[in-house]
């Protein structure tokens, strides 16, 4: 039987490690519900701990290591990849601070969801980058500009009978912050029920990593936008920096002519569009489900998430 990745490192040291990725309270939560969402699903995914077989796993947008630390206990190797540098460093740094091998587990800095593939570097047409037996995207295509490409190019990393596994917002709750609708009674009892109020407690996040004008984009993304049901905004930033939602997942951004795009839009799917996608990209067995927690993204509180799991046939 095969010997799954938590018993061949300490992944103790993922457990406890914190950076500035992940040090405040509400990062911390979104941390601990993400793996624990993930782990209840393990049987709804076809997972079993430990392995029965060798299982090879993609963990795309994959930040300082979320995802991968949740499938851990359930996995034999796992190639992370990341468009954000910094993202990649932290990963390798846990991994191998956990003395996981490379040959099992690390990161490397690639974006799969070019326009056109022939833009990715050839290294990552060779076997050890495809056939995986799942390919996991957790609260990252909502930033890229195509996201049905995007479910596409996952679904051709797979091997048949492999999964592709995105982890993304609902739209129906964006729309409800928009309105300012999605407080808890607790949080309207404290007064916590206007924008400045939201802005207020997230002042720590704010000076952590994103300076003023980004945060107050974000706001009008929601605030402002989302009222028009658009909530879809793009953005191009005059710098390079990294935006991280806590979660783990940095996403960079260009400047200039030649610069990648941002996107903050739509910050969220319904499921109907994202099982569409996936069928499109010719996987089969489609389903969603919806987080039985709300989440805290960056302060702002009450949105809901969701998982959509599709099964590559031919």
């Amino acid at each position: 039987m095969p010997t799954p990745l938590s018993e061949q490192g300490n992944d103790e040291f993922w457990k406890t490690a914190t950076s500035s990725y992940d040090s405040l309270d509400w990062q911390k939560k979104l941390t601990g519900q993400i793996k624990s969402f993930i782990q209840r699903q393990a049987a709804w995914l076809a997972l079993s701990s430990p392995p029965t077989t060798d299982v090879k796993l993609l963990d795309y947008a994959c930040g300082p290591g979320v995802v991968s630390l949740s499938l851990l206990p359930y996995a034999t190797k796992i190639i992370a990849l990341d468009v954000n540098p910094q993202q990649v460093t932290e990963y390798n740094r846990r991994s191998l601070g956990s003395l996981y091998p490379p040959s099992l587990i690390r990161a490397e800095e690639a974006d799969l969801f070019l326009p056109n593939p022939q833009d990715t570097p050839a290294k990552f047409n060779q076997e050890e980058y495809n056939h995986f037996d799942y390919a996991i995207c957790s609260a990252a295509l909502h930033h890229v500009d195509n996201p049905a490409l995007g479910v596409a190019r996952l679904a051709e990393r797979v091997k048949v009978s492999g999964r592709v596994v995105i982890i993304e917002f609902l739209e129906r709750d964006l729309n409800a912050l928009a309105e300012g609708s999605v407080l808890s009674p607790a949080e309207l009892a404290a007064g916590a029920g206007s924008e400045e109020e939201r802005l207020r407690r997230n002042a720590e996040y704010r000076s952590h990593s994103h300076d003023n004008a980004h945060l107050k984009d974000f706001q009008k993304d929601f605030l402002e936008e989302g009222k028009q049901g658009g909530i879809y905004h793009e953005q191009h930033h005059g710098h390079e920096h990294g935006h991280s939602h806590g979660d783990g997942h940095d996403h960079g951004h260009g400047s200039g002519e030649g610069g990648k795009k941002h996107r903050h839009g739509p910050h969220g799917f319904r499921t109907e569009q994202m099982e569409k996608w996936f069928r499109d990209a010719g996987l089969s067995e489609v389903k969603s489900v919806i987080l039985d927690e709300k989440i805290e993204i960056m302060g702002f509180g009450g949105f809901e998430g969701f998982m959509t799991v599709g099964v590559k046939r031919e």
